[in-house]
């Protein structure tokens, strides 16, 4: 008897209004996302415009974004290859789904231009490709949308609700430029001071995650550049500008960062480095930069951390490998970023992190030795400027008890004192000088020099300690005089206000 398996007929599958409410609203949580995504999908575009000889190359390509005020509009336009008006409706309706999937394009799930919805009114949609007579748009309404997600009694499935809250019209090109996409935003949302409408914090935000040259004047940005070359997408930087600037947004790199009020940091030595994937393939090519690891770089520099990126878009913030450090204060002290080759590691959804797999372990394998070195050299700085300090704080004491004794107008016991601290200042300071952790002998021999000079005057002056200011007075008086003056120094908290009034009373003596 053959036994026979009936094949059932698969149920109908229906995608509800979750999906779709899910992708509006609650994908993103920094509302600045929504410009990473559209400047991706740009970039993209501006790619397949050189692919397709529309543009020349990717440096012929520009992103302008406007703010308008008075209007309350945002428009994302980029001169990429566009959509041709048979594809544009099909495409631009088309959900979590992608041609660029299995690409080298940096956006593949088709999720990432309905970001702005969460945030506005109205989005709008806007393109054509070359030759194609019309411009078509799709208007999606965000607001009929809120309230069908709302109001309806979830029998509806995705399709019936996009057709109620999408519009798509053409009109003649006239004088549109041959090839372009541009989505608009209406009425974008008050957030947190306006932030959507703040030109300023859309740069500055950017700068750190859209494929932003190098500034000019940054003197590293070529070196760096010359080393992405070879890796494609991962050199390729696009000039985008907002307001019609005369200059694109740069990267935030410069050659020096305020440490505080009163610190610069100079970034001053360049390292690159290659992480070999599991195949022996180059997985991931990187660079970190040295600087004076004056403490953790301040936030709001937009370089600290050793930040990931691919197809030179960031992926995730600053803290986001802060793991390839055993301890979790030097990440903040770290200047870099590793670009990641392998197209087996990919963003998750939201491009704050990535899809957990061994190729991306072995990644984090091989930053950890990074880590450690970076480690090493903020404790090496720390104990560096600890040293310096003891040394310069040493010469000063020094410099100060010298010019109480040339006074002559403590007493003999105050000047044994005061001799005996000298030569344990003159120990810490022989002891600070011949630390080998100074990075040149340069710097070695200036605090030798230094030592030298303070070691002479202090054997020059060692034995010229008189209470001549007293001369003149009677000799049972010198004693309370010079009681006086200890004491003043003794209880003075500060020894350059104590020795101007100690001369003040000298004079008046």
């Amino acid at each position: 008897m053959t036994n026979r398996h009936k094949k059932n007929k698969a149920p109908d599958i229906q995608i509800g209004q979750g999906v779709l409410e899910l992708l509006s609203s609650a994908m993103y949580i920094n509302p600045l996302t929504l410009f990473r995504e559209y400047i991706q999908n740009a970039v993209d575009a501006i790619d397949d415009a050189v692919t397709n000889n529309q543009l020349a190359s990717y440096r012929d390509g520009r992103i302008d974004i406007t703010l308008d005020q008075n209007e309350r509009r945002i428009v994302i336009r980029d001169n990429g290859t566009g959509l041709t008006n048979k594809a544009f409706a099909t495409t631009m309706l088309t959900i979590g789904d992608s041609p660029k999937r299995d690409t080298t394009a940096r956006g593949f799930r088709g999720i990432g231009r309905l970001a702005g919805l969460g945030y506005a009114q109205q989005v709008i949609f806007r393109g054509r490709s070359t030759g194609d007579p019309d411009v078509m748009e799709i208007l999606w309404d965000g607001h009929a949308l809120k309230q069908l997600l709302t109001t309806n009694t979830h029998t509806e499935n995705l399709e019936t609700l996009i057709q109620q809250a999408v519009t798509v019209t053409s009109r003649p090109a006239h004088e549109a430029p041959p090839h372009f996409f541009e989505v608009e935003l209406v009425k974008p949302r008050r957030i947190t001071n306006d932030i959507l409408m703040n030109e300023v914090e859309i740069a500055v935000y950017l700068g750190q995650v859209a494929p932003c040259p190098f500034a000019p004047a940054f003197s590293h940005g070529a070196e760096i550049s010359n080393l992405l070359k070879a890796y494609g997408h991962a050199s390729r930087t696009y000039a985008i500008y907002i307001n019609d600037t005369e200059t694109p947004l740069y990267r935030p790199y410069r050659n020096s960062l305020p440490q505080s009020a009163k610190l610069t940091n100079t970034l001053h030595t360049l390292v690159p480095f290659t992480i070999a994937g599991l195949d022996g393939d180059p997985a991931a090519i990187g660079w970190r930069l040295h600087h004076d690891y004056l403490g953790a770089v301040p936030a709001k520099s937009g370089v600290r951390g050793v930040r990931a990126r691919i197809g030179n878009m960031q992926v995730g913030g600053e803290r986001l490998l802060a793991d390839m450090f055993a301890e979790d204060r030097f990440w903040a002290w770290s200047i870099g970023e590793i670009h990641i080759l392998d197209p087996r590691i990919r963003p998750n959804g939201r491009r704050d992190a990535f899809e957990s797999n061994t190729h991306l372990d072995n990644i984090l394998h091989h930053l950890r030795p990074i880590g450690a070195d970076i480690a090493r050299h903020c404790r090496v700085s720390s104990q560096k400027r600890n040293r310096l300090k003891t040394f310069t704080t040493a010469a000063n004491k020094i410099h100060n008890t010298l010019g109480i004794l040339q006074q002559g107008a403590v007493s003999r016991s105050f000047t044994q004192t005061a001799q005996t601290d000298i030569t344990n200042l003159l120990a810490d300071m022989r002891k600070a000088a011949d630390f080998a952790i100074f990075d040149t002998q340069e710097e070695q021999d200036r605090l030798t020099r230094q030592l030298t000079e303070i070691e002479t005057e202090v054997a020059r002056e060692e034995n010229s300690y008189e209470s001549t200011p007293f001369a003149h007075r009677p000799t049972k008086l010198r004693p309370a005089y010079q009681e006086m003056i200890d004491l003043i120094y003794s209880c003075s908290t500060n020894p350059a206000t104590a020795r101007a009034l100690v001369d003040r009373i000298l004079e008046r003596l």
